[in-house]
């Protein structure tokens, strides 16, 4: 009984030990901005869960920007766009010393002969691009918003650029639209009739990289109503 109550006494010491760890490192996490929020849509979600982390600033056009050190900016594309699309085969980035121009093609993600471009969230000139995704293009999807970054930039208007983007709760309540929109998407485009089509409408889960199904004219659609309203002119690539 005795060794009982020791090994009950050290298991709550234990447990009391990482609850502290937790909520400490929950914390740091908070001041870094570091903590990912989980957007679902309950009980008919769609796809999986989408990771939304605090302090990242989010375009419309499914990019994103983090604000750095000394005023520079990183930029990626957001884990809604990795996980309509699938699979990542290359990613085609612009040149170092590019002046980008917000809502202006930026990157593009290939996946075999398709293609799709995203925008840049904000103006600046591109100071570094991440040459791991050239050897590792599974980087983007793997660790969208970490390992999987894209490209940084040197802002040119940054306190205007950032006013029609979306952080903390108002991107998660616009993802929240876009899932839905995109449910109503892939209805259209398969077809009522189809097991996907019928599937999403009476709310059923598509696989991650749904989009791997359907060829560039499909794509094409998706870059036109998700990735942003493209000016003429391509990312020099």
């Amino acid at each position: 009984m005795i060794a009982l109550t020791v090994i009950g006494i050290i298991l709550g010491f234990l447990i009391l030990d990482l609850g502290i760890q937790y909520f400490e490192n929950r914390k740091a996490a908070r001041a870094t901005g570091a903590i990912p929020q989980t957007v679902t849509l309950n009980p008919k979600k769609l796809l999986s869960d989408f990771l939304m982390p605090l302090g990242y600033f989010f375009h419309p056009g499914h990019t994103w920007a983090r604000i750095q050190e000394k005023g520079l900016v990183t930029v990626g594309a957001d884990d809604f766009a990795h996980k309509a699309l699938g699979r990542i085969d290359r990613v085609m980035l612009p040149k170092v010393g590019q002046e980008l121009r917000s809502n202006s093609p930026a990157f593009k993600i290939v996946q075999g002969q398709k293609e799709a471009s995203f925008v840049a969230p904000v103006n600046g000139t591109v100071l570094e691009v991440n040459e791991k995704l050239i050897q590792n293009p599974g980087l983007l999807k793997e660790q969208p918003y970490k390992t999987g970054w894209v490209l940084k930039m040197r802002p040119s208007s940054i306190s205007d650029d950032l006013k029609p983007l979306f952080i903390a709760d108002k991107a998660v309540s616009w993802l929240k639209t876009e899932i839905g929109a995109f449910r109503d998407f892939l209805v259209n485009i398969a077809g009522h009739g189809t097991e996907l089509g019928t599937t999403v409408a009476d709310g059923g889960i598509p696989v991650s990289g749904v989009l791997e199904e359907f060829d560039s004219s499909e794509w094409k659609k998706f870059e036109q109503r998700f990735l942003g309203n493209h000016s003429s002119g391509d990312a020099a690539l």
